[in-house]
């Protein structure tokens, strides 16, 4: 019976345990749910809406002209403050009384060359010659001074060559002339005259050739021929109508004009080859052939001397013995010295003339140098902005880049003006969704437009965002007569309607650094109820009126999105739904 009481105290001990519990686990979720934030929350929709593209944009003046000094100059005092209206020629900045640092410095820099070049030619010692043929511009050409310069190396060549062969034959002759006889001589004569012969007969055959072709290649040749060909010509056409004339008569006369213009005809063609082929001989005639035949008739005709006079001197030798061979050797020392003479001189002038050259081009150089450096003085004194800077344009300052005491930069702008007539521009940030519900010409409805005189922005230009390849830029054209440059304006614009599968309350939408979001509310079942948590979702607006706005995201069609709350809430948070 004991044992029976016993169990019947620990049963009810249990029920009441659990009875206790369970009033507790109500009464801490009950608690709970009252802590919790309270929301209201919407089911998203689908259906229309009359899309308005939205944003704030900064007025800047559409068209300003930047007035930009041509020289460096110190500033005296500022005329003007932005907002002040000004007319073409009215006085900005007025400058202090002296040259531009720019056209200082290019007069320092005429001083310095104009003294380099004179400095130049004195301590070069250049000849007055030189410099005056500098200044006229008529130092020839650089083909002409090469041809000059080979000229003279050629001819202290010649002159080497010509020592050269001078040495030899004394060489050769003092050799000979050891061993002096008359039959000897006799033997050399006999060689040296065939020499000559030869050589006189290169001599006439080069020199021929020379003479020929500087005939054929001068202007009277290539006339008289081309004359004989005219004339020729003229015969022809006169024994053709003389024929002409004679057609009819006794045949004897027929015959004899016939004969003659035949022979006129033939005389022409002759004539006219004779001046087409020496047209395209002179074309082969150029100056270096004839001066390489003038070497070579020179050559020879040295040559021939030569060997006439040693033909001379063995014919003197035999006849006047020993004394002839003095008289030979002194001849050879005195050609030998006559020779080096010769080339001595002709190395200085070769020297001269590159030293010659050289000074004109190099004073060309400077002269060229100090022209130019003259022209950019000149066009800076022209160029000069006088004692002040004036407005170019008339309208209203915007702003004004420099104090008094200052020196402008050369091409630096130190003012904006707005030019009277013109409007102010807008521009506006989008995606390229909302670009598609705006055009060109449509008008923007502007927030506070009662705080500005008749206003009004409308879309001149949507033009891709080149810091965005998904983004836009819109260009309003902004009219207003109490507008200025930086004013802030709120505007909305486009009146297109679509269809969307999902639209959302405005009130739902929040944004932070990663973009626009809604809390989307998921519920979960338990034994004591539904739970809710709220789930931040990231979402696109596609478009958006008034009240409510289309979205992309991690969507679909009736769920349930907050609205309100009473109080912050996270991410992933519990939530309680207000009744």
């Amino acid at each position: 019976m004991e044992n029976q009481k016993k169990r019947e105290w620990i049963k009810n001990a249990i029920i009441i345990f659990l009875v206790v519990m369970l009033i507790l686990t109500l009464f801490s979720n009950t608690i709970m749910n009252y802590s919790l934030p309270e929301v209201s929350a919407q089911y998203t929709s689908s259906g229309q809406i009359t899309n308005k593209v939205r944003g704030t944009g900064v007025v800047e003046t559409a068209d300003p002209y930047k007035v930009e000094v041509k020289e460096a100059r110190k500033i005296a005092s500022v005329k003007v403050r932005p907002g002040d209206v000004v007319e073409i020629g009215d006085v900005i900045y007025e400058l202090e009384d002296g040259e531009s640092e720019e056209l200082k410095e290019s007069l320092d820099e005429l001083k310095k060359l104009e003294d380099a070049y004179e400095n130049k030619i004195i301590t070069s010692e250049i000849e007055r010659k030189t410099t005056a043929a500098v200044s006229s511009g008529s130092i020839g050409t650089l083909e002409g001074n090469q041809a000059k310069l080979e000229a003279a190396k050629n001819l202290v060549e010649s002159w080497e060559k010509r020592i050269a062969e001078i040495e030899k034959a004394q060489t050769k002759y003092e050799h000979e002339a050891e061993g002096f006889d008359s039959v000897g001589l006799g033997s050399d004569k006999s060689a040296w005259e065939t020499q000559k012969a030869a050589d006189e007969a290169d001599y006439l055959k080069t020199k021929a050739a020379y003479e020929e072709a500087v005939l054929k290649a001068s202007e009277k040749y290539i006339k008289d021929l081309k004359d004989a060909r005219d004339n020729a010509e003229k015969a022809w056409r006169d024994a053709n109508n003389r024929t002409y004339d004679v057609s009819g008569s006794d045949p004897i006369t027929e015959k004899i004009a016939e004969e003659s213009e035949k022979a006129a005809e033939e005389a022409y063609y002759a004539a006219e080859k004779a001046y087409n082929d020496a047209e395209a001989e002179r074309k082969t005639l150029t100056p270096e052939y004839i001066k390489k035949l003038k070497d070579a008739y020179d050559s020879e005709a040295a040559n021939y001397n030569y060997s006439s006079g040693m033909v001379n001197y063995y014919n003197d030798a035999i006849k006047n013995g020993s004394k002839e061979i003095s008289d030979k050797k002194y001849n050879y020392a005195a050609q030998l010295t006559d020779a080096k003479d010769a080339k001595d001189k002709a190395e200085k002038a070769y020297s001269e003339l590159k030293t010659e050259l050289a000074n004109m081009y190099g004073l060309e150089s400077d002269l060229e140098a100090i022209t130019k450096q003259r022209e950019k003085v000149e066009k800076l004194r022209s160029e000069s902005i006088g004692s002040a800077i004036t407005a170019p344009v008339a309208g209203t300052v915007l702003t004004v880049k420099n104090v008094a005491g200052e020196t402008t930069e050369k091409g630096a702008e130190v003012a904006t003006i707005q030019r009277a007539g013109k409007g102010f521009t807008m521009s506006l940030n989008i995606t390229k969704e909302q670009a598609k519900f705006v055009s060109i010409g449509d008008e923007a409805e502007v927030a506070n437009s009662w705080w500005y005189s008749d206003i009004h922005a409308r879309v001149r230009e949507v033009r891709p965002d080149q810091g965005n390849p998904n983004g836009k830029i819109i260009i309003f054209e902004v009219e207003g007569e109490d507008l200025i440059s930086g004013t802030s304006l709120n505007v909305s614009v486009g009146n297109k309607t679509a269809n969307y599968d999902i639209i959302v309350p405005n009130s739902a939408l929040g944004e932070d650094s990663k973009g626009k979001y809604v809390y989307k509310v998921d519920s979960k079942s338990t034994p004591f109820g539904n739970r809710y948590i709220a789930r931040k979702v990231y979402v696109t607006i596609l478009a958006e009126s008034d009240t409510e706005s289309a979205v992309s995201g991690d969507l679909i069609g009736w769920d349930y999105v907050v609205t309100t709350s009473s109080k912050p809430f996270e991410d992933g948070q519990q939530i309680r739904l207000k009744d």
